[in-house]
């Protein structure tokens, strides 16, 4: 209460925010400590002592302010995620690791991928650079300052993928590479995190109450996803779409509404992904890769093998590089159970798993709503790209076009998904102050 005036309650009050590092919730401290010094006060009044004795007592009371002030420093203190953070860079350089393996094997062998692979170590270094910088950028910034930008950052989202669409040619049979200098980037991998910012402001406080608000909230969410089409990149659009879906039942709609919207979409996934013959033979050679065990059910077949014949520590510097494509990329996972052994295969699929649950937790301890929506939505789309890829170098999905997060070489990849932790760490450093606009 402010309403004390008293020498000694204002320098016990002090002396404790003077403990507290987090200079953002020093007048919530304050409000606090006072108030409980004035119910103190007023209890011992009423039992007859002076005002005097009464502070006197409240004081003694209330504790040591150095004891005070080091337990609300702790709870208070603004410091980023620490664990998510040693998680992550475990899986950096375990990456680098695995590159550096690839060099020496295929050094060993006369092979020039050596030179390759001495060249991914490099720009990946180099990205590896460029994210740091990231995190320790967004950690200066306080997450909630996006928020009145929500809208400007959906639009220009849509803005640039657009143009991402519309200017570059087809890569591997997909659009949205853009170059700038030395760095190439592709629109499809930043879009679905900005998309995701700028959705978890506008679904902050949605109305889902009535139908019209639901059919404007499921376009803003859903309605991006034909970009992904156009593109064409079907995993983009699942791991997007799961990723909105999981914002908009946080958001408070009820889950019926959902249901009906996904059973819309899946249907028209589903045409999508029939309406071609390649696409077709995709889903039968998935299901049964032994019926064209050269064509499109050789890679099925050959993970199969590879695995099979990984044991529990592996076959070392056996691998020769005609055995799988992409090994460095989407079948990263194959390689190293192939190499390094199921141990290690089990070990990082843990990893992967605990570092889905620490995002999680995150997003379920943050009191926010708007930081509950953006851990959620960056968490879905981590667990799903995580998940699909795991599931296909296990034989357990069809071959998609997706990379294993941080692990998988890729180097504006590598810098997006750092930017995505930067923003995790952001909300946790912050779950516990007040956000103040002055």
């Amino acid at each position: 209460m402010q309403s004390i005036d008293n020498k000694m309650v204002d320098e016990y009050v002090n002396n404790v925010c003077g403990l507290v590092k987090n200079k953002k919730v020093h007048e919530n401290i304050k409000e606090e400590l006072l108030s409980h010094i004035e119910e103190i006060i007023e209890e011992a009044v009423a039992d007859g002592k002076s005002e005097e004795e009464a502070i006197n007592c409240a004081l003694l009371q209330m504790g040591s302010f150095d004891i005070v002030g080091s337990s609300l420093n702790k709870v208070h203190k603004a410091a980023p995620d620490w664990i998510l953070l040693g998680m992550t860079s475990v899986f950096i350089l375990f990456s680098i690791f695995i590159l550096g393996f690839m060099g020496v094997n295929a050094s060993s062998s006369g092979n020039y991928v050596d030179e390759i692979s001495k060249k991914y170590i490099i720009r990946n270094g180099f990205y590896l650079i460029i994210g740091i910088a990231v995190v320790m950028g967004i950690s200066k910034i306080d997450y909630r300052s996006l928020k009145k930008y929500s809208k400007h950052i959906y639009i220009g989202s849509i803005i640039i993928s657009i143009i991402g669409l519309s200017i570059s040619p087809f890569v591997n049979g997909v659009r949205g590479w853009i170059s700038l200098g030395v760095m190439s980037f592709n629109v499809l991998h930043i879009t679905p995190i900005l998309l995701i910012l700028s959705l978890a402001g506008i679904y902050e406080n949605y109305d889902w109450s009535s139908l019209k608000n639901i059919l404007i909230g499921f376009a803003l969410g859903f309605g991006p996803g034909l970009i992904f089409l156009v593109a064409p990149s079907l995993p983009s659009l699942v791991i997007y779409t799961i990723a909105v879906t999981t914002l908009i039942i946080i958001s408070g709609i009820k889950l019926r509404y959902v249901i009906i919207s996904l059973g819309t979409l899946g249907m028209a996934f589903t045409a999508a992904i029939l309406e071609t013959a390649y696409s077709r033979a995709r889903i039968t050679a998935f299901l049964r890769p032994i019926d064209d065990p050269y064509d499109v059910g050789w890679i099925y077949n050959q993970i199969y093998m590879l695995r099979k014949s990984a044991g529990l520590f592996g076959q070392g510097g056996n691998y020769a590089q005609d055995m799988l494509p992409s090994a460095n990329s989407d079948y990263i996972l194959t390689y190293i159970i192939y190499t390094f052994g199921w141990i290690i295969g089990i070990i990082l699929i843990a990893l992967v798993l605990a570092f889905i649950i620490r995002i999680g937790f995150i997003g379920v301890n943050t009191r926010d709503k708007y930081g509950k929506l953006i851990v959620s939505g960056l968490c879905a789309l981590f667990a799903t790209q995580f998940l699909l890829n795991i599931l296909m170098n296990l034989n357990l999905a069809p071959a998609f076009a997706i990379s294993l997060p941080f692990i998988s070489y890729g180097g504006t990849a590598l810098i997006i998904n750092m930017f995505s932790i930067g923003i995790i760490t952001n909300v946790y450093k912050w779950r516990n102050t007040p956000y103040i606009t002055a």
